[in-house]
Parts: structure tokens; sequence; C-alpha cells
């Protein structure tokens, strides 16, 4: 029971990581020292076993051992439930207290690096190259969108919400038909091909640690027709999206999980770079932009439009000075390193059991 309390609270630490920007899932996977174990649960999905579930007491017993079912399913309870119950309260905390909020995951980063490098069996001169290679990798991605295509990012959210709640106003006064809705999206061969491969590869990307799967998707410039698709209901595009995330789940699995037999260390050392990396893109100090509705738009009676503005993010920054948001960033930092600290010392208390080599 200790331990499947203990994977909640892991499952907590990767719902929190992925609601902020620019940490990952995989990221705090590593940092807990389970990402392995996921990553050989995952892979071990396969219609085989999946069918085996169906297949009488003996067969449903096999198949959730190999699926790792119990420690998967305290991870993801504690992940979902913690997305749904804290999305709001991070928000608040990123809109509010950026810098402090942003101090405490920075923190957590920077203490657990630890990890994953206690995981890299012979430290030779390979690995260490492999990680130079993963954070220059994560580092050169924060500079792949421009300024210019992050405001535009933060136009289109607010026009949505707008869109949104003019829907709303209409609905209520019977008029919801008159409101223009945005054009679906095409469903031509080709654009489903797309949009299969841009889920195989924001899944993938949301696996790694320090890569998110909708920076993946900005770049590859279906972010705004995914996000419209949802809004539209297009559901032919979203259903060919979710096919290639499964697919793409089922298929980069499989390869880490023969990266991390073959070749452990290196491997490991990569994701050690990508983790190091993903303290640039989480830097608490941060030039940026407040962005507001873009011009043109009509607000509903009674929308507050001081309430749509957005903060932007557009660079890293040192501190301008020692205020009391410095004070309190630092504190956050320090608070975040403490906690990595408590996690380390239980994970030696409890060690998590090994993952479970394949049978000839």
């Amino acid at each position: 029971m200790i331990g499947f309390f203990s994977n909640v609270l892991r499952g907590v630490a990767v719902g929190l990581a992925n609601i902020i920007p620019g940490v990952s899932g995989g990221t705090m996977l590593l940092i807990l020292g389970v990402y392995e174990r996921v990553i050989h649960a995952l892979r071990n999905i396969d219609v085989k076993t999946v069918l085996g579930i169906f297949k009488g007491k003996k067969s449903f017993i096999e198949s959730m051992k190999k699926l790792d079912a119990l420690f998967m399913t305290g991870l993801a309870a504690g992940a979902v439930v913690t997305v749904v119950a804290m999305a709001k309260l991070m928000g608040y905390l990123l809109n509010k207290h950026h810098d402090p909020t942003y101090g405490f995951f920075f923190g957590l980063v920077l203490a657990s690096v630890i990890v994953p490098w206690r995981m890299i069996k012979a430290k030779s001169v390979v690995p260490m190259v492999a990680a130079v290679l993963g954070a220059v990798a994560v580092v050169g991605l924060t500079f792949a969108v421009s300024a210019e295509r992050k405001i535009k990012r933060a136009e289109s959210k607010i026009a949505r919400n707008i869109h949104k709640a003019q829907l709303e106003a209409a609905a209520a006064a019977g008029g919801a038909d008159k409101v223009k809705r945005p054009p679906k999206a095409s469903t031509s061969g080709a654009h489903l091909a797309l949009f299969a491969g841009a889920g195989a590869i924001a899944i993938a990307a949301m696996i790694l640690p320090g890569i998110s799967g909708s920076f993946m998707l900005l770049m590859m410039g279906v972010y705004f027709e995914l996000l419209a698709a949802i809004n539209s209901r297009n559901y032919p595009l979203l259903g060919v999206f979710m096919l290639g995330c499964l697919v793409g789940l089922l298929l980069f699995t499989r390869l880490l999980n023969y990266l991390l037999e073959k070749h452990h260390d290196v491997t490991i050392g990569f994701l050690l770079g990508l983790v190091v990396g993903s303290l640039w893109a989480i830097w608490p100090f941060k030039e940026f932009k407040i962005v507001g509705a873009p011009a043109g738009l009509a607000l509903p009676s009674g929308m507050d439009a001081a309430k749509l503005s957005l903060r932007v993010d557009l660079g890293n920054t040192l501190p301008a000075g020692f205020s009391t948001n410095e004070i309190l960033t630092l504190a956050t930092v320090v608070a975040g390193c403490v906690i990595v600290g408590i996690f380390v010392w239980l994970e030696a208390r409890n060690p998590t059991p090994p993952v479970q080599e394949k049978k000839a």
C-alpha cells in the first residue's frame, strides 16, 4: 500500500510538470528514477498482452504483470488528478507569481541532475558527448520559435477565448447560429497524413525529457490548426491525430526500450543532456511582453479586456536587483532542491524495483 501511495505521489509530480511550460513529464520521470520502468511497461503494450486481459484469471494476471499495471495505475492516477485539480491554480501562479513558480521547478530540475548522472554505469567520453548533444538540442529548440510567432500564438488564444464568449452570449440570446464559426480544416489524404505524423512526433517529444509536445506542434506549423479543430469539433482530423499519437507512442517506446537495453549509458547520457538543457527553458527570470486582444475584435458585453491579456516570455535575462520577487524566487529554487533531496532519500529507503530483463 505504501508503495502504491508513493507511485501516486510520483504521478502528482509528473502531472505538475506537464502543466508547467518548459517542463515535461519525461523530465520528472527521469529525475524520479522511474523513466526506464515506464518505458519498459509501455513497450509491452501489444495485441497479445491486451487480448490476454480477457482470456481468464491466469492470463489476466500475467498481462497485468507484463504491463506493470499496479505501478502504472498509481502513476497515471496521480498525474491525471493533479492535471485536472491543479490546472487553474498553476495558471494563476504562472500569471501572478511567474518567477517564483518557475524558480521552484528550476530548483527541482537543477538538484535532480544527479539522478540520471548516477544511472550512467561507465562515465566515459561517449555518454558525456551524448549529454552535450542533448543539452545543445534542447537549448537550440528554444530559439527555433521567433518572438513574432510566440506573440501570434498568444493573440490566437485570446481570439479563441473571445469567440467562445461570443458564442455563449449569442446562445443565451438565442442567436448562436449568427456567430461566424472558423472554417473546418482540410480533410484531404495528405492533410490527414500530416496530422497523423504530427501526433506521432508530438507524443515522442512528450516522452523525452526536456521537450514539449506542444512546442513541436508549433514548430511543425499545426499547433493553431489543431486548436481550431478542437474548437470546431473536427472529429476526423482529431481522430487521425490521436491515432498518430497512439502509433507514435507504441513505436517510440519500443525504440527507447531497445536503446536503453543495448546502449544504456549513451542513451541515459543523452537524456541527462535533455534535462540539463531544459534548465535554460525554465530559467525563472525572463524578458516578456503583455499581449492584449487583437485589434478589430469586438468584445462581448461584460467581458473585461484586461483579463484577456497574456504574458509572452521572449527570452532569458538576469535579475535586475534583489527585490521581494527575486528573493522569493531564490527561496523557491532552494525549496525545489530540498524536495528533490527528500525524494532521493525516500527512494533510498524504498527503492523502485529494477526493470525486468527480457527472457531469452
